[in-house]
């Protein structure tokens, strides 16, 4: 199965998805039930495997709110599931165990599911006087209803419900899973990270949980995406903020770029005091864990400003920091940037005593708004330096605008363009 299936691609258009090799001469088309437009977001794909059979490749495709499971060796949809009540903004599927993947909403959810499990049957509703027939109330709270959840393969065992006591009360649009403990990240647009645990799926019911093991806002600004860099230290990704000038003099808008933050957990080992995996059935955080937590040290914070680029950085879906490196994108641009995880600078210290004594002096004699301001700190937050893959001269190809990348596991680049186009990339 790897060496058939090692350089394979998973993409959809407005129709169908399909599935194509760099190397093998092979396309797979799954034609699904979905309409695209302009102003909708991309469906999210992802691959995953079935634990009963394992050298079948599945792809999943999130759309709006439903999950298509696509069989890749049979050619066939397999599984189709009512997701959210809201758009799916991501998918992803655990490291560990790859029959077990989650989506995030703009529900303000996150649900995990397990590929190996099919959708709870329906229930009937109770009887209620003075119909004879069951009553056709929907479900309250998020609550199970009485239709059925989807077809095929892929069961819902796990609610990360918004709101409530620590959930999210805005759209969640990323999550990560951790490279081997039974927790999850998810980030969102309440600009805040939050940490869950896994509970074991008995494939009994549905487990919901609305009190997070750490929840923190880290920025200012919606958080696009997640990912872990270390057992208790991870990346985030924030979106531009722009604020408006409250006066009648034509000013501009005030624009502050997106930012890359590393940052540490520091309450890893509360939870977990060893090396096992083992999730306590009353494994569960405190008010100061679920409300705002503070047990967290910001590493790292670096602005995403290119020059030359003005754009707004597209979202980084997932980032898989591969090779120490990862990529971004500039929508509807001709650059895709490589950002090195390992030149991410410590955090500068703050001032001294005697550094803020010095700064209040000169402020002090700057007694007019129109003095010259002074030259910024040594400290000020500097551009990362990048390296950029290639520029629309490289190819022989018209000018290319790039919608999205990926790093794969061997290091090679994958370039998709809005006009349809795909280029492969690799080291030579």
């Amino acid at each position: 199965m790897r060496n058939e299936f090692a350089t394979a691609l998973a993409v959809v258009d407005d129709k169908c998805l399909y599935v194509l090799s760099a190397e093998n001469a092979f396309c797979h088309c799954f034609p699904l039930d979905v309409d695209v437009s302009q102003n909708e977001d991309p469906p999210q794909v992802a691959w995953a495997l079935r634990s009963p059979r394992p050298f079948d490749p599945i792809v999943l495709v999130a759309h709006q709110r439903r999950i298509f499971v696509c069989n890749v060796r049979d050619k066939k949809v397999i599984g189709c599931i009512r997701g959210h009540g809201g758009r799916i903004t991501s998918i992803v599927v655990d490291p560990r165990s790859p029959n077990i993947f989650a989506t995030t909403s703009a529900d303000f959810t996150t649900r995990i599911y397990n590929l190996d499990h099919k959708p709870l049957e329906p229930s009937e509703n109770p009887i209620w006087s003075p119909w004879d027939g069951p009553s056709l109330g929907s479900a309250a709270h998020g609550t199970d209803g009485s239709d059925s959840t989807g077809s095929g393969y892929s069961h819902c065992f796990q609610i990360l419900v918004g709101g409530r006591s620590g959930g999210h009360v805005w759209d969640v649009l990323g999550a990560a899973f951790h490279p081997h403990l039974p927790l999850i990240a998810t980030c969102g647009a309440d600009r805040h990270v939050k940490i869950w645990r896994i509970v074991s799926d008995k494939n009994n019911g549905v487990f919901r949980d609305d009190k997070p093991l750490f929840s923190a806002r880290i920025t200012t600004a919606a958080v696009l995406s997640i990912a872990w860099l270390g057992e208790d230290v991870l990346l985030i990704h924030t979106a531009i903020t722009r604020t408006p000038h409250r006066g009648e003099n034509g000013e501009e808008d005030i624009v502050e770029p997106g930012t890359l933050d590393v940052f540490q957990w520091l309450g890893l080992k509360r939870f977990f005091p060893t090396s096992s995996s083992t999730v306590a059935p009353t494994m569960q955080g405190g008010a100061s864990d679920y409300l705002e937590s503070k047990s967290y040290t910001l590493l790292s914070t670096r602005p995403l400003t290119f020059p030359g680029l003005d754009e707004p950085i597209s979202t980084i879906s997932q980032p898989q920091v591969l090779h120490g490196y990862f990529l971004i994108v500039h929508p509807y641009s001709t650059d895709v940037i490589l950002l090195p995880v390992s030149e991410f600078a410590p955090k500068s210290l703050p001032a001294s005593a005697n550094d803020v004594g010095d700064t209040l002096a000169d402020m002090t004699k700057r007694i007019r708004i129109d003095s010259p301001l002074p030259p910024p700190s040594p400290n000020a937050r500097e551009a990362l330096p990048v390296e950029r893959l290639f520029d629309s001269d490289d190819l022989a190809l018209e000018v290319v605008h790039v919608r999205a990348c990926a790093l794969t596991h061997s290091g090679d680049v994958v370039i998709l363009g809005a006009m349809g186009g795909i280029w492969f990339l690799s080291e030579e």
